[in-house]
C-alpha cells in the first residue's frame, strides 16, 4: 500500500482521530474498530462554571500543604538553635524536611488508584486526618524519633493525600484557561508561605514550638474541611465508563517517551526548588543577619509565589506551558549562579528570594496542563503516579544534598557556593528536559496532522499510540514558531 492510499484509508476509517504511526497498516490495523472512548468528539470541558469553586478549594489545599510546608525552615532553625531534641543535628533536621516533602509522594501511584476507585473527597479527607494527627502529635513530641515520624513521615502522607488528588481536578474543569486556573489556585501556597513563615516565627518567639504547631493544626484542619465541602470532580464525564480509571499500571504510559521526559523534568526541577527553599533562611544568617531577617527572606519566596504563579499561568495559556517552562527554568539557573553566589547583603537576598518565588513555582502551575497534553485526561492519573514517585525520590534527598554540599559549618556565605551551583544545574537540567519535551510534542502533533489532515484532533484524549523518531524530536526542538497547537 503506498503513502497516498494509506492517508486516504486513515481519513476514511478513523475520521480525524489519532492513529497508530506505523509505516504500513497491517490487516489487523485495517480491521481495527476504535474503542468508544476514541471518537472524533472532543471531551466536554466547561472552562469555568463551578470550576471556579474548585479553584478556591485547590487554593486552600495549597495554602495548607505547600504553604505550611514552606514554613518548615523556621522550625528547623529553632530546633538547631535551641537543641530541642537530644541528639538532633543538622543532618537529622534536613532529613525530616526531606521526609515531609517526599515520603508520602512516593506512594503517588497508590493514591491515584485510590482516588479513581473511591470518591476523591474520601481520599482527601484521609489526608486531612493524617496532617492534623501529624501536627498535634509533633506538638507533644519529646524525642527525635517522634519528630521523624510526626513532622516528617506522617505529615508527608497528609500532604500527599490532600495535594495529589486535588491537582488532577482542575484539568477536568478547564481547557483554554487551564494554566491560569492552576496558577491562581497554586498561588495559595504563596499566601500560606507568608502566613506560616511570619506567623509561626512570631508564635515560637512569644510562646513555643508546641503552640506554633497547635495553631498550625487548628488553621489547617478548619480550612481543609471548608475546601473539602467545595470539592467536586467530573470523573464520570471524563472516563465515560472506561476501564482506564481502575487501572494501577498502564504499559502505554510507561513506554511513552513524553512521559519519561516529564519525569526527568519534575525530578531535576525538585533539586533546584527544594535546595533553594530550604537554604535561603540559613544562608541569610551566614551573611551576618538574624534568624528573624532570614525568615523575611524565606517569606519573600512565598510572596513571589502569590504574584508569579497566576502570571505564569496566564502567559503559559497564551504561549504554551512547555515553551514558557524552558525559558523560566533557564532564568532560574542564571539567577542561582549570577545572583545567589555573590550575594552579600540583605537587599540582594530579598531580591533573589522574590525573583525565585516569581518563577520557581512554574512546575506546580503548568504540570497539570503538561501531563494532560502528553497523555490525555483519562490517563493523566496513571502518568501522575510515575511523576509523583520522581518528585518524592528527588525531594527526599534534596535537603540532605543541599546540606552536605555546604563547606565548613555553613556560617559564611562562601560555604554555600557549591549549594548554589548545584541548585542552578537542577534548574538548567529542567530547562533541557522541557526543551526536548517541546520537540516531542511538536513532532507528534505534526505526525498526527499528516496522517489525519486535521488539527486539534482527539484533544485531551489519547495520543499515546503515535510514535516519534528521535531525529524528528531533535529537529522539532529547534522549531520556534508556526506550530499548529500551543506547546
Amino acid at each position: 500500500m503506498n503513502a497516498s492510499h494509506k492517508d486516504e484509508d486513515l481519513q476514511s476509517n478513523y475520521k480525524a482521530i489519532t492513529v497508530s504511526s506505523d509505516v504500513e497498516l497491517t490487516s489487523k490495523d485495517r480491521n481495527f474498530e476504535p474503542q468508544s472512548h476514541s471518537t472524533n468528539t472532543r471531551l466536554e470541558v466547561p472552562d469555568g462554571g463551578y470550576g471556579w469553586f474548585v479553584v478556591l478549594a485547590f487554593f486552600i489545599y495549597n495554602f495548607c500543604t505547600w504553604g505550611a510546608n514552606a514554613g518548615y525552615d523556621i522550625y528547623l532553625q529553632h530546633y538547631l538553635e535551641a537543641h530541642t531534641f537530644p541528639g538532633g543535628g543538622k543532618l537529622d533536621y534536613s532529613a525530616i524536611g526531606g521526609f515531609s516533602f517526599g515520603v508520602g509522594v512516593l506512594f503517588g501511584p497508590l493514591i491515584i488508584w485510590l482516588q479513581n476507585v473511591f470518591p476523591v473527597q474520601a481520599v482527601i479527607g484521609a489526608g486531612i486526618v493524617f496532617q492534623a494527627a501529624a501536627l498535634i502529635l509533633a506538638a507533644f513530641s519529646k524525642k527525635l524519633w517522634q519528630i521523624y515520624l510526626t513532622q516528617g513521615v506522617l505529615l508527608s502522607f497528609g500532604l500527599a493525600f490532600i495535594f495529589i488528588p486535588s491537582l488532577t481536578l482542575l484539568p477536568q474543569w478547564f481547557r483554554k484557561k487551564r494554566s491560569l486556573a492552576t496558577g491562581i489556585a497554586t498561588s495559595g501556597s504563596g499566601v500560606g508561605g507568608v502566613i506560616f513563615n511570619l506567623g509561626m516565627y512570631r508564635m515560637i518567639e512569644i510562646r513555643s514550638v508546641k503552640w506554633a504547631l497547635i495553631v498550625q493544626f487548628i488553621i489547617c484542619l478548619v480550612l481543609n474541611n471548608v475546601a473539602l465541602l467545595l470539592t467536586r470532580t467530573r470523573k464520570e464525564a471524563v472516563f465515560q465508563n472506561s476501564n482506564i480509571r481502575t487501572k494501577f499500571f498502564d504499559k502505554k504510559v510507561c513506554k511513552n517517551v513524553g512521559v519519561w521526559l516529564v519525569i526527568g523534568w519534575v525530578g531535576i526541577t525538585t533539586f533546584g526548588y527544594v535546595v533553594v527553599l530550604y537554604s535561603l533562611s540559613t544562608f541569610t544568617t551566614s551573611i551576618g543577619y538574624s534568624a528573624k531577617q532570614g525568615s523575611y527572606v524565606s517569606c519573600m519566596v512565598a510572596v513571589g509565589w502569590f504574584f508569579g504563579r497566576p502570571a505564569i499561568g496566564h502567559i503559559s495559556d497564551r504561549y504554551g506551558p512547555i515553551s514558557v517552562g524552558v525559558l523560566v527554568h533557564l532564568i532560574l539557573a542564571i539567577l542561582c549562579w549570577a545572583m545567589w553566589i555573590p550575594c552579600r547583603n540583605l537587599a540582594t537576598a530579598i531580591a533573589f528570594g522574590i525573583l525565585q518565588g516569581l518563577l520557581m513555582g512554574t512546575i506546580w502551575t503548568t504540570i497539570g496542563a503538561i501531563v494532560a497534553r502528553v497523555v490525555g485526561l483519562r490517563r493523566m492519573g496513571l502518568a501522575f503516579g510515575l511523576v509523583w514517585v520522581s518528585i518524592g525520590a528527588f525531594g527526599i534527598v534534596s535537603p540532605i544534598i543541599g546540606l552536605v554540599l555546604r563547606s565548613g559549618q555553613g556560617t559564611k556565605p562562601t560555604d554555600f557556593k557549591r549549594t548554589c551551583i548545584f541548585a542552578g544545574f537542577g534548574y538548567f537540567g529542567a530547562s533541557l528536559f522541557q526543551w526536548l519535551l517541546r520537540g516531542y510534542i511538536i513532532a507528534r502533533d505534526r505526525k498526527i496532522e499528516r496522517n489525519t489532515g486535521a488539527i486539534n484532533v482527539n484533544e485531551d484524549q489519547d495520543e499515546l499510540d503515535v510514535s516519534v523518531k528521535i531525529t524528528d524530536l531533535i529537529r522539532s526542538s529547534f522549531i520556534l514558531r508556526n506550530v499548529s497547537k500551543k506547546v
